[in-house]
C-alpha cells in the first residue's frame, strides 16, 4: 500500500505542477550576392606629333600602343567589351577626329585590337572577351592615324573619345 500511495502522491504532484508553455518563431535570413565587378582604369594613348607629309594615305600611320587595365576584380572570371563613340565620316572603321579647338581636317583615327594584326576596333562593337586572372586583366590594342586616300590635310589637334563599357561574367 505504501507503493500506491507514493504514486498517487506523485501523481498528485505531477497534476498540480504548473505547466511550462513552448513557443516558436521563423528567423528569416535575406541577402543578395552581386555580380562580381573590376575597376575600369581610364586610359590614355597619347600619339605622337607627325608631319602631314609623314602620313601615308590610305594607311595607319604612326601606330602607337596602349591597353585597357582592370584591376580590385572579385567574382569575376571575364569581362566583356564594348565600344561606342563617333565613326569617321564615311569610314565606320574608324573614328571621327572630335578634336574642338585648331582641329586637323582629312585625319581620322585608328583602334586596332591585340599588339599585332589588323582588327579593328568600331563604334558598335561588342562581345569582347578578356580573360581576369586573378584580380587584373589587361587588354592591348593600339592607335593609329590614318588619312584616307584623296583626303586634303590640315595640320591641326587630333583627338576623340570612345566609350569602353565592361560587363563582368
Amino acid at each position: 500500500m505504501k507503493l500506491f500511495n507514493r504514486i498517487a502522491l506523485s501523481t498528485a504532484l505531477l497534476a498540480a505542477a504548473p505547466v511550462a508553455l513552448a513557443d516558436s518563431a521563423t528567423l528569416t535570413i535575406t541577402g543578395r550576392v552581386l555580380p562580381g565587378t573590376c575597376t575600369l582604369n581610364d586610359a590614355l594613348i597619347d600619339l605622337d606629333p607627325v608631319k602631314a607629309s609623314d602620313l601615308t594615305p590610305g594607311a595607319d600611320s604612326q601606330i602607337k600602343a596602349g591597353a585597357l587595365e582592370f584591376n580590385g576584380c572579385v567574382g569575376v572570371s571575364k569581362a566583356v567589351l564594348s565600344f561606342a563613340g563617333t565613326p569617321a565620316d564615311g569610314d565606320a572603321e574608324r573614328w571621327k577626329n572630335t578634336a574642338t579647338t585648331d582641329e586637323a581636317s582629312g585625319v581620322s583615327i585608328s583602334l586596332l585590337a591585340g599588339t599585332t594584326g589588323n582588327t579593328y576596333l568600331k563604334d558598335g562593337d561588342t562581345g569582347i572577351d578578356v580573360p581576369v586572372t586573378g584580380a587584373t586583366a589587361r587588354y592591348d590594342l593600339r592607335a593609329a592615324y590614318h588619312v584616307p586616300t584623296g583626303a586634303v590635310l590640315r595640320a591641326g589637334d587630333v583627338s576623340t573619345e570612345i566609350v569602353v563599357t565592361a560587363d563582368y561574367e
